[in-house]
């Protein structure tokens, strides 16, 4: 079946839209130790090129280059020779080229920028650069892009950033970043598909990563890779995490409500019985989903307790599924409605504190955070006024722990907005995403932790991604909700 699915998402791989961006830099002259900032104007993934031509007399030894790829401007301060994180040091943008003759170079790497310092480490003489192009690269179709208008200028420039954040994210697959990764994760894909339906409508590009998804082995629980490469060969991930499986069965409902596929959801339903069984053998004897630590992502919050905000994702996914088996009349809606009755019944027996009014409990350590509260809302476990009074204490609390990446922070908002909680929920999208517009960006981040803008999950923010798919959602919020 992994070929069949492959030639199902090969069938569907996207055309790559390519604009020269030819920024205004006049022709310059070097030599060793001086630089060159070059501003795109606007946040791009793509191909650098330049001209470097000799100025009195021919150059007449290579000359040496290090080339800097930025995608904000404070990024452009850090000290890139003290990197201490965990992450592969060669993620950081950078290239040291030697150009043996005048003329045209093109750097073959692609990167995702919105400034470039060119430094000269060694040349024979003086030189001039000039003629610098960028290639931008993108499978969004910018034409297609549904229009949005709002009279509040702060909304505009968070949908405006927004938009440029899941374009530039759309390549082959929907990658989760462009700068880093830049791979097809489940968690990324369903944010970002959401996103899509609401601006460029790219539901072929949806459907093709459904399809690589299809094609990865599953792990001895029955539960799929967090990730998939595709390019250029097809490889699956060795993290095979269970919420962001369950997202996968969430991305199908959706693409189904959106596109009313009938055809594609038979033919991947049975990949969504095998999750949705594999979760509920790991119901334990009081009806909860456990599962090791490591098998679960929720957050890149340090020290979070995720027992309870995964079962969470479980009754959440269960609702959906539930929902649309019931809009296309199919005998398992049954089935699946009883689950997800048992497991909020479940949920308020053992996890709710009624003394304390929330979902604080001993399997989370007593940990009182947003993560557990605004999932069981998602979920269903408490709705209505109950659902907006946790939700209300909990974002307001100085002692509950607080999201750090703008995928909880897109499922905190959800969770205002099932609370009905609108003013909350746009307070929430003006503190967050408009807190990264307040710092200058054209794109969302990977981690945004406000008054901390250089928090890092990754023990040092130089290799953060500043170009996130998971942050791309304020505009899907902006448009579903018809916020103006």
């Amino acid at each position: 079946m992994r070929e069949y699915f492959i030639e199902k998402a090969d069938a569907n791989l996207p055309q790559i839209r390519k604009t020269v961006i030819k920024p205004d830099t006049p022709t310059t002259l070097l030599r060793k130790g001086d630089s060159i900032t070059v501003d795109l104007g606007n946040h791009y993934v793509g191909y650098l090129s330049f001209k470097m031509w000799f100025a009195d007399e021919y150059v007449d030894a290579p000359v040496t280059l290090r080339v800097r790829f930025f995608e904000t401007k404070m990024e452009m301060d850090y000290d890139y020779s003290s990197y201490g994180g965990w992450l592969c040091e060669s993620w950081i943008q950078e290239d040291t080229i030697k150009i043996d003759f005048p003329g045209t170079f093109s750097l073959p790497r692609r990167y995702a920028a919105r400034y470039v310092r060119v430094e000269v480490v060694h040349t024979p003489r003086d030189f001039t650069l000039s003629d610098f192009e960028f290639l931008a690269v993108t499978s969004a179709d910018v034409s297609s892009l549904l229009p949005y208008k709002s009279s509040d200028p702060e909304l505009s420039e968070i949908d405006r950033v927004a938009v440029n954040t899941l374009k530039n994210c759309m390549q082959r697959v929907y990658e989760d970043g462009p700068k880093r990764d830049r791979r097809l994760w489940i968690g990324d894909l369903r944010l970002e598909a959401l996103a899509n339906y609401y601006t460029f409508r790219d539901t072929a590009l949806v459907k093709r990563c459904l399809y690589l998804f299809a094609a990865a082995d599953r792990n001895s629980l029955g539960f799929l890779p967090g990730f998939v490469y595709e390019y250029p060969i097809y490889y699956p991930g060795s993290w095979h995490i269970v919420d962001y499986s369950m997202m996968y069965v969430n991305t199908l409902c959706d693409y189904y409500e959106h596109v009313g596929d009938r055809e594609m959801f038979d033919e991947l339903y049975p990949l969504v019985l095998d999750i949705m069984s594999s979760a509920n053998n790991c119901l334990d004897s009081e009806g909860i989903l456990t599962v090791p630590e490591n098998d679960m992502f929720i957050d890149w919050c340090e020290g979070l307790k995720k027992q309870t905000a995964h079962f969470g994702v479980y009754l959440y996914t269960l609702g959906n599924l539930t929902r649309t088996l019931e809009a296309m009349g199919h005998p398992d809606a049954a089935i699946f409605a009883s689950r997800l009755e048992e497991g909020r019944a479940a949920a308020r027996r053992v996890l709710y504190s009624e003394e304390l009014g929330a979902f604080v409990n001993e399997r989370d350590g007593g940990q009182y955070s947003v993560h557990a509260n605004a999932w069981m809302v998602l979920g269903g476990a408490v709705t209505g006024s109950e659902a907006a009074r946790v939700m209300r204490e909990v974002i307001s609390a100085k002692d509950s722990v607080k999201p750090f990446t703008p995928y909880m922070h897109h499922y905190t908002v959800e969770a205002l907005f099932t609370a009905g909680l609108h003013t909350e929920a746009l307070e929430y999208i003006r503190n967050i995403w408009g807190g990264m517009v307040k710092l200058g960006t054209d794109t969302f981040f990977e981690a945004y932790v406000p008054g901390d803008p250089s928090f890092s999950p990754y023990s040092d923010n130089k290799v953060n991604s500043m170009c996130h798919a998971w942050s791309c959602t304020a505009t899907y919020f902006l448009r579903k909700y018809e916020i103006k």
